[in-house]
């Protein structure tokens, strides 16, 4: 068999180094519309556009699909982070030493990840304001929901389960839910107002922000049944 020359070699790279940046850009151009545009009501073809590219197949060729674009997106950017959160989780339920986490180390897991991609992104990225928009399209969120990527938003879940017993576990599932669309939002408004500033951007008065965001999730997990609540969840069989 006849052996590649060292120009057909070099051809190769060049054509695989060509193919991986069109995909990079045409993730980035994606993420970028659907921050902007939301995920479901924007075209492909719009996306082809926003990344320069003349051919207009080129989402199929590389994505198949608007789901597999919003999956290169996760692979991209929500693969690490959910590698970090579980290190998180591990970490501090090491120095519990068996104990249940409390309700500020479950939301400092679910806010900190994201912050700290906010603040090495230094304004400059739309993820979080993407995966925002992801929540609220909830046909499309539901396509990827439970995939490999929320394993450490799982295992928040059931630490909160854990740490409170006596409140119903589908009541904490409830309010787990409301502290991801609370974070996701106030994070991705966060991004924003550091994508428009700049360099006028007050990060210090982000870290404030932070700060409180995980002292009001802290305080959503910690919140008591009320007797509306109560009888609800009787008339509703979840008592």
């Amino acid at each position: 068999m006849t052996q590649p020359t060292a120009i057909e070699n070099n051809a190769a790279v060049t054509k695989n180094g060509k193919r991986a940046d069109t995909r990079l850009s045409l993730i980035l151009a994606a993420e970028r519309i659907f921050s902007e545009e939301g995920i479901s009501n924007t075209s492909l073809r719009r996306i082809t556009q926003a990344a320069g590219q003349r051919n207009e197949s080129a989402i199929h060729y590389h994505f198949g699909s608007r789901e597999g674009v919003v999956q290169a997106i996760l692979d991209l950017r929500t693969t690490p982070i959910n590698a970090a959160r579980i290190a998180l989780v591990e970490e501090m339920r090491a120095a519990a030493g068996g104990a249940p986490l409390g309700s500020r180390d479950i939301a400092r897991l679910l806010v900190i990840p994201l912050a700290n991609y906010l603040r090495s992104s230094a304004g400059k990225s739309h993820y979080l304001r993407f995966l925002s928009m992801l929540w609220i399209d909830r046909p499309i969120w539901r396509k990827f929901e439970g995939r490999t990527q929320d394993a450490g938003l799982r295992m928040m879940r059931e630490a909160l389960i854990e740490a409170k017993p006596h409140i119903p576990a589908v009541v904490m599932r409830q309010r787990f839910a409301m502290a991801m669309q609370m974070g996701s939002s106030i994070l991705a408004r966060m991004e924003r107002l550091a994508f428009d500033r700049s360099e006028t951007y007050d990060w210090y008065k982000t870290e404030a922000q932070i700060a409180d965001l995980i002292d009001s999730i802290a305080a959503v997990f910690d919140a008591s049944l009320s007797p509306e609540t109560v009888r609800a969840l009787r008339q509703c069989g979840e008592l």
